[in-house]
């Protein structure tokens, strides 16, 4: 246990030295590894251009360095030019020229009918393999700037420009550019992954009801910062666990946002033997045997990095970055040690020993995982299929018993509300759409149609911060898009029900293509 004057001796100690020990290690220093290395250094700290700079000044081309030069085109997403560099026999038949070129190849196979948007005055590249995907990028840009921008002030690193994303629009693809196996993505229900310098994230229209993107592509962007930061070292328990805690900094808190559902399930799992365990990890939390035991082991380092850092500080955690920047070897041991005085097993007994001794509150209903009856269920299948053959009052009786102060599932009351809508009974679709208190959870059309009534009632900033809510979890679903307006059936629609600004009314009726197709 670390007493409080250590503690704060510490945090003095680390806000004094952080800036010199942020700078490379002497090993890394030109002259003191050869040429190969020193690019392969560069091109895990995301430094491209340095990279670059190095091959060019490179006289003789050795296998090492060809490989390097492949990894450089990975690294920035040409995998046709990583294919035709391994192409050579004596780099593309070694074990990890093999590897690498089978990765080029799938990559060049996903990536060959796509195309590159870019913000050059954020910094922020992006491919994507959809054109129905386009109209997502102005809100892409904006949340990968903003998440980068908080998570570098609070790590006390910053990206080159520019950031690299891949928005691929099924698992397989996913898999094929980002080199994850899809057993794996498919086991733990991996959305996106930060590996090769960049991120790769499933396109919102990959899965029925979206997934909170922008919270997944900071959560990636914090990946990319560690690997930066820590040249790579940083151990499994530090990259996901400051991944979740910084998620979320970028952006204001949203109604269902739960600090504690760390504390909570890393709690409940050691309590009833299911904890996964900080130093148990393996690879990654994606090649995990279940979506459960994914879940735990979020939690768990979720709880363990807040931990340390109240124990700790936010200065030791980039004294902890610099020392493992410079690790000779893949044991965080030395670096942690050096820096608190305590190993992993220390660490991991006292976090333990304080979860244990203040028991946090239980989790909050949108993490007990809950599913729908099969009464609601087969309610909510019938009722879709009523409002589709124009049958609106009776696609809202369906659903009319169901539809009670205890129905806290928001998309059975969305299917009741856009039928009475459709049915002209507006007072009925506010009563069955609900409060904010009768619902379990984020849901992208109910914070669509939410806007649409707070805006009818005159509230604008209400209205505002609603749709930007659904944008957040669900673009692509028209009530989101559309800021909770949805065309009339058999109708062409006109100018009148599309939103004013050119890049909501571009995702609006990039939504509505999306219903036709």
């Amino acid at each position: 246990m670390i007493g409080a004057r250590a503690r704060k001796s510490l945090r003095v100690v680390a806000a004094l030295l952080a800036p010199a020990l942020l700078a490379p290690p002497a090993s890394s220093r030109v002259g003191e590894k050869s040429r190969a290395a020193q690019v392969a250094d560069a091109i895990t700290e995301i430094d491209l251009a340095r990279a670059e700079a190095l091959l060019a000044e490179t006289k003789t081309e050795t296998p090492a360095l060809a490989f390097e030069r492949a990894r450089l085109s990975i690294y920035r997403g040409d995998c046709d030019a990583a294919m035709a560099t391994l192409a050579r026999p004596e780099i593309g038949e070694t074990k990890e020229g093999a590897s690498l070129k089978a990765l080029a190849e799938s990559c060049a196979r996903a990536t060959v009918a796509g195309f590159v948007m870019e913000d050059r005055e954020r910094g922020i590249w992006l491919r994507l393999q959809d054109d129905g995907d386009r109209a997502l990028a102005p809100f892409l840009f904006e949340a990968a700037a903003s998440a980068r921008d908080a998570a570098s002030r609070v790590l006390g690193t910053d990206l080159p420009r520019p950031l690299r994303i891949d928005l691929v629009r099924d698992l397989f693809s996913l898999s094929a550019v980002s080199g994850l196996p899809l057993t794996a993505a498919e086991t733990t229900g991996t959305l996106a992954v930060a590996r090769w310098g960049r991120v790769i994230m499933l396109s919102p229209r990959a899965t029925a009801l979206g997934y909170p993107w922008q919270d997944t592509l900071a959560h990636e962007i914090v990946h990319l910062l560690i690997t930066r930061a820590s040249r790579d070292y940083a151990p499994l328990w530090l990259q996901e666990g400051m991944a979740k805690r910084l998620e979320t900094s970028f952006r204001e808190p949203r109604p269902f946002d739960d600090p504690g559902w760390g504390d909570a399930l890393a709690y409940k799992a050691l309590t009833e033997g299911r904890s996964v365990g900080i130093d148990r990890l393996g690879p990654s939390i994606a090649m995990l045997p279940t979506p459960d035991a994914a879940a735990i082991a979020f939690a768990e380092v979720t709880s363990f990095m807040g931990h340390f850092l109240e124990r700790a500080g936010e200065p030791a955690l980039k004294l902890l970055l610099a020392d493992l920047r410079g690790l000779s070897d893949r044991s965080p041991e030395p670096a942690l040690r050096s820096v608190t005085g305590m190993g992993l097993e220390d660490w991991n007994a006292d976090w333990q020993r304080s979860l244990l001794a203040e028991p946090p509150p239980p989790l909050a209903p949108q993490h007990e995982g809950r599913g729908a009856s099969r009464d609601t269920a087969r309610r909510a299948r019938l009722s879709d299929l009523l409002l589709q053959r124009g049958h609106a009052r009776s696609a809202a009786e369906v659903l009319a018993p169901i539809v009670r102060p205890e129905q806290r599932e928001a998309s059975v009351r969305v299917r009741a509300a856009r039928a009475y809508l459709e049915a002209g009974d507006a007072a009925a679709a506010r009563a069955a759409l609900g409060t904010l208190t009768e619902i379990d959870g984020v849901h992208g059309p109910w914070f669509g149609l939410r806007s649409r009534f707070l805006r009818e009632d005159g509230d604008a900033a209400g209205a505002e911060h609603a749709v930007q809510i659904a944008i957040a979890v669900d673009p692509l679903a028209e009530e989101a898009a559309c800021a909770g307006m949805r065309r009339p059936r058999g109708s062409n629609g006109s100018d009148a029900d599309l939103p004013v600004a050119p890049e909501r009314r571009a995702l609006c009726e990039a939504a509505r293509e999306r219903l036709r197709r």
